[in-house]
């Protein structure tokens, strides 16, 4: 079983260089938005792209979902001290690869750093999809299979053949891929689209 991500280490995903490594406007880009979507953010952690994803969609709503209840209070934590974005993000605990969220509830999912964590687990991976509505976007960014200085070691993520075989396997249509070092330095990042059901 893939490794899970560690509660205890939640400062690594509040630091400030992991948004100039990988910036918000790059994921809101991508998840192509009008600004009235629903957007799932899987594998939240503490919150730090959710809160920019909701400033991109004001008139729709992100719902944050994490297995970590330590990671979700730290993004809890933060909402209660801004009412605005507590009325647009609502955490959301996953409970064991399931997700209590209504069928095709997401026009839009986004995953950041999570496919090499999940990747060995199908009732996650179906539930991503059974949350995705007919014809909706999901974005999957993760760190790329090449040496960088910045993540888990090369050996614990996913080929870029491997995390593209993933996302088919998913039943996604992938609209388009970017490697490594042509968007984003150090990740990947997988464009797909649920067919028409």
């Amino acid at each position: 079983m893939a490794e899970k991500f560690d509660p205890a280490h939640w400062k690594k995903l509040e630091d400030p260089q992991r948004l100039v490594e990988l910036p918000p406007r790059v994921l809101i880009e991508l998840l192509g938005l009008r600004g009235d979507e629903t957007i799932v953010d899987f594998g939240t952690g503490t919150g730090v792209y959710a809160v920019p994803l909701a400033a991109a969609v004001p008139d729709g709503r992100i719902i944050a979902l994490d297995e970590s209840t330590e990671l979700l209070d730290r993004l809890i934590a933060k909402l209660a001290a801004d009412p605005d974005l507590a009325r647009r993000i609502e955490p959301v605990l996953a409970d064991d690869g399931s997700f209590p969220l209504p069928d095709a509830v997401a026009d839009r999912l986004l995953a950041v750093n999570v496919a090499h964590h999940v990747h060995d687990e199908p009732q996650a991976l179906a539930e991503m999809v059974r949350i995705l509505r007919p014809l909706g976007r999901a974005v999957i960014v993760d760190f790329g299979h090449v040496d960088r200085p910045i993540g888990p070691p090369k050996d614990h993520v996913l080929t870029h053949d491997d995390l593209r075989e993933l996302v088919a396997g998913l039943g996604l249509r992938e609209v388009a891929v970017h490697e490594p070092g042509t968007l984003l330095d150090y990740h990947i990042a997988v464009v797909a689209e649920r067919p028409r059901a």
